[in-house]
C-alpha cells in the first residue's frame, strides 16, 4: 500500500487546500498591489520590525512583517492623517493577530515614521503627498 499524501484521507483536507490556495492569492495579489513600492513595503517592515507590536521578533526572522507591511503600504493612500495611519495599522494587526493587536495608541510613533515615508515615497514619484 502506498501511504503518500494524496492516498491518506486527511480530515478537512479538502478545506485545507483550499485555504492554502486562498493564502497563496493573497500573498500573489498583495505582492502585485505592491511592486512598484517595494522599497517602501521594505522600509515599513524594517520599521515593523524593529517596533515589534505583534512580539514575533526574533531578531533573524527579518522578513516576518512583510505580509503587514503590504496591507498597510496598499492601504495608505486612503490614510489622510496620522490618525488615518494609526487606524489602518491597528486594522492591519487585528487583521493578522486577532486578540493580539494590542490598543491603537501603541502604533502611534511608527505609524508617524510610516506616514512620513509615505509621503517622501509619493514627493519621489512626483505624485502629490497627502
Amino acid at each position: 500500500m502506498n501511504w503518500s499524501r494524496r492516498d491518506k484521507p486527511v480530515p478537512g483536507g479538502v478545506q485545507w487546500e483550499r485555504r492554502l490556495a486562498e493564502a497563496r492569492a493573497a500573498k500573489q495579489s498583495r505582492f502585485e498591489q505592491t511592486a512598484t513600492q517595494r522599497d517602501l513595503v521594505d522600509a515599513v517592515s524594517q520599521i515593523l520590525f524593529r517596533a515589534d507590536p505583534a512580539g514575533i521578533n526574533f531578531e533573524t526572522n527579518t522578513d516576518e512583517y512583510e505580509a503587514e507591511a503590504e496591507t498597510i503600504v496598499i492601504g495608505l493612500p486612503n490614510a489622510h492623517s496620522p490618525e488615518d495611519v494609526k487606524a489602518l495599522m491597528r486594522e492591519t494587526f487585528w487583521q493578522w493577530f486577532g486578540g493580539q493587536a494590542g490598543p491603537i495608541d501603541q502604533y502611534a510613533a511608527e505609524a508617524s515614521e510610516i506616514r512620513g515615508l509615505w509621503r517622501r515615497n509619493q514627493g519621489q514619484l512626483g505624485l502629490s503627498g497627502q
